[in-house]
């Protein structure tokens, strides 16, 4: 598949001169809006279909070109944000081309809360460090933000997971700060998904007491058993870093076991997981060599 950003300056091109016109009248930009619209739209269309790897392709192009067109509607901002995460984790296997998707799906969500009054409020409410300032700006968010904040450190923790270890704590703090607003105004956002991010922070970082981790994959788990993805972390990682064979094969089983229809919503995911899950399985012999 074509680099997602050659094909959109052409497909603008194309856009702007189906109209018959060359300057940007109120006719153009209607037809803009209505363009985007319908690429919207595809995009949600394929998404819904992500389990089959072309759709979930399909569904991050048509996001893309959508949002070049309306950098402003923030709720296609923000699925386009989790569709870069999707097919970073669970499509594209080159490991270039997975941290572009994490990359351009951090930008995203972070953008949506740069740009918002809340924050800046709180960022220009201090004369500081940059972190500092960034750190009190995402203080002063309130809860319609939590889904910015959730894609934005998926994405960014994703990045970071197998980078050098002085890369990871560099951003300890920023990490720790979202994912602790999360809690704070929404701990059940995303099957638990704040306390699944601060169990992998805490695994990934030195220094930590591995008790501290699992305590909060353990609430995760107990906030959304049926979130196969949040078992697969604790096996994968946890587990392994603890050397407990026995509840790692345990765990992975469970998993194998699961009805990943539970919450239709994130069939897709779970079957992903599963898949994952089944490949740890396999290679279980060397990973406690």
């Amino acid at each position: 598949m074509k680099n997602l950003r050659s094909q959109i300056p052409f497909i603008l091109i194309f856009i702007f001169f189906s109209s018959g016109c060359h300057t940007l009248l109120d006719t153009d930009r209607n037809l803009l809006i209505q363009q985007a619209d319908h690429l919207e739209k595809k995009g949600r269309y394929h998404w819904e279909r992500r389990i089959n790897p072309d759709h979930a392709k399909k569904a991050q192009i048509f996001l893309s070109i959508a949002y070049e067109l309306k950098p402003e509607a923030d709720n296609l901002a923000i699925l386009y944000s989790q569709a870069c995460y999707f097919n970073g984790l669970y499509i594209e296997q080159i490991p270039e081309k997975k941290d572009s998707l994490f990359l351009e799906g951090y930008h995203i969500a972070k953008g949506i809360v740069y740009h918002s009054k809340s924050f800046q409020k709180g960022f220009n409410a201090v004369e500081d460090d940059s972190l500092t300032r960034e750190l009190r700006g995402i203080e002063a968010l309130e809860k319609s933000f939590v889904p910015a904040l959730y894609w934005w450190v998926a994405n960014l923790g994703r990045y970071l997971i197998n980078k050098p270890v002085v890369e990871r704590l560099n951003y300890r703090d920023l990490l720790e700060t979202i994912i602790h607003k999360i809690l704070t105004l929404d701990p059940t956002y995303h099957y638990g998904g704040g306390y699944r991010m601060l169990g992998m922070v805490y695994i990934r970082l030195p220094g930590i007491e591995l008790s501290k981790s699992k305590q909060y994959f353990d609430q995760a788990i107990l906030t959304f058993p049926n979130y196969l993805g949040t078992k697969v972390l604790l096996a994968q990682y946890y587990y392994t870093k603890a050397e407990d064979r026995e509840h790692f094969h345990r765990e992975l089983q469970e998993v194998l076991s699961a009805d990943p229809a539970q919450i239709p919503e994130i069939m897709p995911e779970n079957l992903f997981e599963q898949g994952v899950a089944q490949q740890l399985l396999e290679q279980e012999s060397s990973l406690f060599e």
